[in-house]
């Protein structure tokens, strides 16, 4: 089959280059395995009165490891605890069962065709060789190419298998259908009201030292420091072994150059604008590639030399780093979230494994950190544990904080209070045009939007756009809605009307949306049948999984 992909894919140079010749470094093979599978045999429970086997078990944690890495770009381990393997595998495993029952099978092609948008999708863009996609991607988590044709193959026959047991979800009369495409497209003219706590800050006037205490005192939660960290590093810049790398290729570079030119072929002024200009890039990128493996040589010699003296510690960087004439860097204190705002780890990077290093067992990350621009080799320099600053220390933030949640509640107020007298006053005839002047506030006309509409440019700095449409689709025509909070403060909707739909542009796209609706409705049967069909199987075949059926 994957003499087929190759057939279809259209290989990019540039990427091949890129990988083999100039040597970069694209992936970076993760430690552990992260297909979470549990190797052995062992009691896996059954299946339609058919025992599971440990292969197809295996098999199954693979390929619920790929659907979450091709979602997410992402493997299980690094999820962070929200997805859970077992369970997960159960499910595959189940829906692999119904394909044989069904004897239902992927076509070559679009089996080719789709495992050529993922490996697009893993290149964002460019498409991924599958021979480096196996080495560098699948292998160091346990997979060959031949666990991702599975999964290929399997991912569309679920497809298949989901239209088969949907089918009856694609009888929908056009009655239905129309009144479905008028509930999602019909718009409503509405105008609303903002009640933003910015607006009365000028009315708030600095607290009392025993005000501004008291507020502190019962905000701390608010303002404790979570554990953060920094780390010392010695960083090799690509661009200080630029030059070497030149020398080193010699005459081999104008040969390297024009080699990499004539494979690129007409692809070659995606790199400039005239045939020189993308052979002086191309060049370049020959070089620093070169330059790249110079300095990473270089990083992993430093680190070796740092390691070996004892006993080890931080601080041994610091003394390799002055005898070989190296500067050491320390970084800003980061969280776990975001990592160090001095070095680009990208996000695959496990940012919360450097809470990992301490000064005793493990004072350094095991091996150099490549990046685009260079190599990090990286040392614990401090640990900052969470704590709550003293108020003398914050105390500019907590009186900004102080004023604003002041004038926060000053402006939800005058938001209630709008909402109910221009409840009352619309009961009593008036229009809420004439509630607002008398009122003193000026309503905004948000442009017409329906249950379909995604951007609401106007509302979107302001509120939560799903909660301002279902608060405006829940407010009767002529009606006011009552105040809805923000952390900014607040709003009130009046809905003006609901707009005519424009019959030519349903009769337009009706046979799109009828394709939609069956397609929703095919879907939703499916995930009937499978919940019903994977229940009973749970309390059948898997009863004797006691951790399995805790999770489900």
């Amino acid at each position: 089959m994957f003499g087929t992909i190759r057939k279809h894919q259209s290989w990019l140079w540039f990427l091949i280059i890129g990988v083999t010749i100039l040597g970069m470094v694209m992936w970076q093979s993760q430690t552990g395995n992260g297909n979470g599978a549990q190797r052995g045999a062992g009691q896996f429970g059954s299946i339609d009165g058919k025992p599971i086997t440990a292969t197809e078990m295996q098999r199954a944690q693979n390929e619920a490891a790929l659907m979450y890495f091709v979602q997410t770009l992402r493997w299980p381990d690094e999820s962070g605890g929200q997805f859970n393997m077992q369970a997960n595998a159960y499910q595959r495993l189940f829906l692999l069962r119904k394909l044989q029952d069904y004897n239902i099978h992927a076509d070559p092609d679009s089996a080719a065709q789709f495992a050529g948008l993922i490996l697009r999708k893993v290149g964002q863009g460019q498409t991924v060789p599958m021979d480096l996609f196996a080495s560098n991607i699948l292998k160091p988590r346990g997979m060959t190419a031949e666990d991702f044709q599975r999964f290929v193959e399997h991912e569309l026959a679920i497809e298949q298998l989901a239209s088969v047991v949907g089918v009856s979800g694609k009888l929908v009369t056009p009655a239905e259908i129309q009144a479905l495409y008028v509930q999602e497209f019909q718009e409503w003219a509405v105008d609303a009201v903002f009640f933003s706590a910015s607006n009365y800050l000028a009315k708030i006037t600095a607290p009392s030292p025993d005000a501004l205490g008291q507020f502190y005192t019962n905000q701390q939660a608010a303002y404790r420091e979570p554990d953060r960290m920094q780390l010392s590093y010695v960083y090799f810049n690509v661009t200080n072994f630029m030059q070497a790398a030149e020398q080193q290729l010699g005459t081999n570079l104008d040969h390297l150059t024009q080699e990499t030119m004539t494979q690129i072929g007409t692809n070659a002024l995606r790199f400039g604008k005239t045939t020189e200009e993308a052979k002086a890039k191309i060049r370049e990128m020959v070089v620093q590639g070169t330059a790249n493996s110079n300095a990473m040589q270089k990083a992993i010699a430093f680190q070796r030399d740092v390691v070996a003296k004892t006993p080890v510690r931080p601080e041994n960087m610091a003394a390799v780093a002055k005898e070989k004439g190296l500067e050491v860097k320390v970084t800003k204190p980061f969280e776990k979230e975001y990592g160090p705002s001095e070095i680009d780890l990208g996000q695959s990077f496990p940012v919360t494994s450097l809470f990992n290093l301490n000064a005793e067992d493990q004072p350094f990350v095991e091996s150099p950190i490549p990046t685009s621009e260079g190599i990090y080799v990286l040392a614990f320099n401090k640990l900052i544990p969470s704590h709550i600053p003293p108020l003398s220390e914050i105390h500019s933030r907590v009186e900004e904080d102080y004023k604003f949640n002041q004038a926060l509640r000053l402006a939800q107020m005058n938001g209630h209070v709008f909402a109910q007298t221009a409840t009352n006053e619309i009961a009593h005839g008036k229009t809420f045009a004439e509630t607002a002047a008398a009122t003193r506030v000026t309503p905004i006309a948000v442009p017409p939007f329906s249950q379909s509409t995604e951007r609401m440019p106007d509302i979107e700095d302001r509120a939560d756009v799903n909660e301002f449409k279902y608060t405006a689709f829940s407010t009767p025509v002529g009606g006011v809605s009552h105040f809805v909070q923000t952390r900014d403060g607040g709003y009130v909707i009046h809905v003006r009307a609901k707009l005519p739909i424009d019959p030519a542009k349903m009769k337009e796209q009706m046979a799109e949306f009828s394709n939609t609706v069956r397609q929703r409705r095919e879907g939703e049967a499916f995930n009937t049948w499978f919940g019903e069909a994977y229940s009973q199987e749970l309390n059948r075949g898997l009863r004797d999984i006691p951790n399995l059926r805790r999770q489900q």
